[in-house]
């Protein structure tokens, strides 16, 4: 009996072929993988649930039983958003914290300002400096009538 090699061939690489597909099956991304990537993105699932109570009346040798059975009905509404979508309100996220920085760094600059204003108007910064003008006077009074006796 004679082997083909051709056949050996085929029959060998379609065996790695069904090994290749079965590991690339058992190793991709796992739906939980894609969910969290869908919050990630900004998606929302929002859950519903209504439970209704149904009621059951049995007349059993002249008794009357009433049995309430619960009914529970959920509502899965799920919010898509496009790429696009999502990219605008990441923008105007942006846009906003750097108009807010904006607006803090222009108050920061303007308290600044009022606060050095404010020292220099202080009144008490005034009286230091009459003290000093005051003091000085009186000095070169004294340097003066000093100098002149000699």
């Amino acid at each position: 009996m004679k082997l083909d090699m051709r056949v050996i061939f085929w029959s060998a690489f379609a065996w790695l072929m069904a090994y290749f597909l079965l590991l690339w099956i058992a190793t991709s991304c796992t739906p939980q993988y894609h969910l969290n990537k869908f919050y990630k993105k900004g998606g929302k699932v929002e859950c519903d649930t209504t439970t209704l109570m149904k009621r059951d009346t049995l007349y059993i040798d002249g008794d009357t039983i009433i049995v309430d059975r619960p009914i529970t009905k959920v509502e899965v509404r799920t919010e898509y958003k496009t790429r696009w979508q999502t990219r605008y309100e990441y923008k105007r996220f942006r846009d906003t914290l750097r108009l807010i920085e904006y607006k803090t760094k222009i108050q920061y600059k303007y308290r600044t300002r009022e606060a050095k204003n404010d020292l220099k108007t202080n009144p008490l910064r005034q009286i230091k400096g009459l003290i000093v003008w005051g003091v000085l006077i009186v000095v070169g009074l004294f340097v003066y009538n000093w100098i002149s006796r000699r």
